[in-house]
């Protein structure tokens, strides 16, 4: 099973967002995020978290289209964000998907990339996707495969520590077996040089971040 989870931060192409949603999907609206899923004219079938940037009109629209509201206290110590994924993956989600969790506050921008390491979401095909660009985190003992095209910008960011045993295929500077050190910036802005890269990580994790090179 797929689950989409809707933030609410802000994308930098909102237009395309709704179009990562397939018939079948587990929709959910992370808070304020369920008012982005009516905008698009969806309706997720679980909105989760403190409602407190959900407006009670839009919580009215939501719960006669049929929304199911799972309500937490704003004084809690998870975001609304990893309410949402902890649910996704009690339900068996084997992949995740998350739109609408970078851009807005930085501190919300760093929370959710940190999620992505969550301990209940290991083995879980997860990314966050805004706009054209994603975002994946690869474990120790785990490879991942990127669809695109040469010329699109690949950064390897070891995340948490130092990640070893980094191959790569499909990417203009190969690693065979390198070591990223943390803290370092080795790793940013590598190229794909055909239309699929694989990354493979034998130790630590990885965070990969992929899109098209910018247009000047």
């Amino acid at each position: 099973m797929r689950a989409i989870i809707v933030a609410s931060g802000h994308s930098t192409d909102d237009i395309s967002q709704h179009q990562w949603i397939q018939e079948g999907d587990l929709l959910i609206g992370a808070n304020g995020g369920a008012s982005q899923v009516l905008r698009w004219g969806l309706v997720p079938q679980f909105v989760i978290g403190d409602m407190d940037s959900l407006s009670e009109l839009a919580r009215q629209q939501l719960a006669a289209k049929g929304a199911k509201f799972q309500d937490h206290p704003r004084a809690k110590d998870e975001t609304d964000l990893e309410l949402a994924l902890s649910f996704a993956a009690k339900q068996g989600a084997e992949e995740i998907i998350i739109l609408g969790a970078l851009g807005g506050r930085l501190d919300h921008t760093l929370s959710n990339l940190l999620l992505l390491t969550l301990p209940s979401l290991e083995g879980v095909a997860l990314r966050i996707v805004d706009g054209p660009e994603e975002v994946l985190l690869v474990r120790g003992g785990e490879a991942v495969t990127l669809s695109g095209g040469p010329g699109d910008l690949v950064s390897l960011l070891p995340w948490g520590g130092d990640v070893h045993g980094i191959t790569t295929q499909g990417l203009a500077w190969t690693l065979e077996g390198d070591t990223l050190k943390f803290g370092f910036s080795r790793g940013v802005s590598n190229e794909m040089d055909a239309s699929e890269a694989r990354i493979a990580v034998e130790a630590g994790q990885l965070l990969v971040v992929h899109g098209p090179r910018p247009t000047e």
